[in-house]
């Protein structure tokens, strides 16, 4: 009687709990790991629907950018089941360099990602 109680009990907590929900899987991967001024870099943008039937576009995504300039974008390429690709050319203009990407899904809220970018070190000068 006691475990079955306990068992109701644990059910109950589970049911209600809140849940964790995001709008989709978003991921920003640069083709480069280090930059430096004026370095153009590809950033393949990749989304993963997590509903089966998802209310947005694939085009429903906003993107913000800081230090960098988009220079072009793909169109997005089915890859897999719920989920598409499209790759981004952006120019490095500024130190502080990086690119953010949300969604916001009515069933799950909003979600994002993003992007900052490394720098390579400034190289020593020999001395005379």
């Amino acid at each position: 009687m006691k475990q079955s109680i306990l068992g109701l009990s644990i059910l109950g907590l589970l049911l209600l709990a809140p849940s964790v929900s995001s709008a989709c899987i978003q991921k920003l991967v640069p083709d480069k790991q280090t930059v430096k001024i004026g370095d153009q870099v590809k950033v393949t943008s990749s989304i993963k629907w997590i509903h089966d039937k998802c209310l947005l576009d694939v085009d429903d995504i906003n993107y913000e950018y800081k230090g960098v300039v988009k220079v072009s974008q793909t169109k997005w390429k089915k890859v897999g089941k719920g989920k598409f690709e499209s790759v981004i050319t952006l120019k490095i203009t500024g130190k502080n360099a990086e690119i953010k990407s949300w969604r916001k899904c009515s069933r799950a809220g909003r979600h994002g990602t993003e992007l900052k970018f490394k720098f390579e070190a400034p190289k020593a000068t020999p001395k005379p």
